[in-house]
């Protein structure tokens, strides 16, 4: 067992740092709201969550002070983004890593929230969550709850549990770092960017087929990512893998390495998908061919 973060009778904070929620998912959001409650957690909603001008829930400086206020609220002890999208790069500016650091809680988000979860890492050395609260309305919504109680509130390993297949290499060791491929990259020669020396590399993908991966993987090449990892662990690519597209990820990736002896593992349990567990950005972790 883990130590628990969070305690029955918490407040969360729900947020949406990316693109704004449409209004039709209002309803969705009661249900997650009561779904949480049930669970034992109370609920603060932050100003910036619907859309008010265009795809957007407030301007980038509106959407970092409301996700500065998660942090600086005692009575908070975990920040729940909901949102995906575009535009959660366009905080990174207008955010205190240093207040921060020093109000240091649980962020979990996945997707475009990918940019700030590595963020809060480089920058503020906490560990983030990449995991959405909105699979507990989804279609495995039964698991994802018992897990969510279990591993968040009772400190079951229930949720980070994750079967891999390995791909190449038997063992791996280092703190991971990535997300959303596509969303990571926007943080390529920036501050912002997690350096990769001995890091695992984590990435998974919601859109996209060959020829956006094999590129997104190349620029990864190109920024020199690939001779500084530890290893690569790949989540689910979710169009690839619901269309059946080839040459499929595992094959991308071992041939953008060119024979480069590192560490690869395959799983479809961490990403978008409604069963997928978390991982945390931030976390060492060690991996070993046959050990669960």
């Amino acid at each position: 067992m883990i130590k628990p973060i969070l305690d029955y009778g918490d407040k969360v904070y729900i947020i949406a740092c990316s693109d704004g929620l449409r209004d039709n998912y209002s309803e969705n959001l009661d249900s997650i709201i009561d779904n949480l409650k049930k669970i034992g957690l109370e609920t603060v909603q932050a100003k910036t969550l619907f859309r008010k001008i265009g795809p957007f829930s407030g301007t980038p400086k509106e959407r970092a002070k409301e996700l500065m206020k998660g942090f600086t609220d005692d009575s908070i002890k975990a920040i729940f983004d909901i949102s995906g999208g575009d535009s959660a790069n366009e905080i990174l500016d207008f955010l205190d890593y240093d207040i921060i650091k020093k109000n240091s809680k649980p962020f979990f988000g996945i997707s475009d929230l990918s940019v700030i979860l590595n963020t809060l890492f480089s920058l503020s050395k906490i560990p983030a969550y990449h995991y959405t609260i909105r699979n507990l309305i989804g279609k495995d919504s039964e698991k994802q709850i018992e897990k969510f109680e279990r591993s968040f509130l009772k400190g079951f390993e229930d949720i980070y549990e994750v079967d891999y297949d390995w791909i190449q290499g038997s063992e791996m060791k280092g703190t991971i770092i990535g997300g959303n491929i596509r969303c990571f990259l926007k943080l390529a020669g920036t501050k912002y960017m997690p350096n990769p020396e001995d890091k695992i590399l984590f990435l998974e993908s919601l859109g996209g087929g060959p020829n956006r991966m094999a590129s997104l993987l190349t620029q990864f090449k190109h920024i020199g990512f690939l001779e500084k990892i530890n290893g690569i662990i790949l989540g689910s690519f979710s169009q690839m893998e619901g269309d059946k597209l080839e040459p499929n990820i595992e094959s991308l990736v071992t041939d953008i390495l060119n024979n480069q002896e590192i560490p690869v593992v395959k799983t479809s349990l961490l990403g978008h998908g409604e069963d997928a567990g978390c991982i945390v950005i931030g976390e060492e972790v060690k991996l070993v061919k046959g050990e669960y």
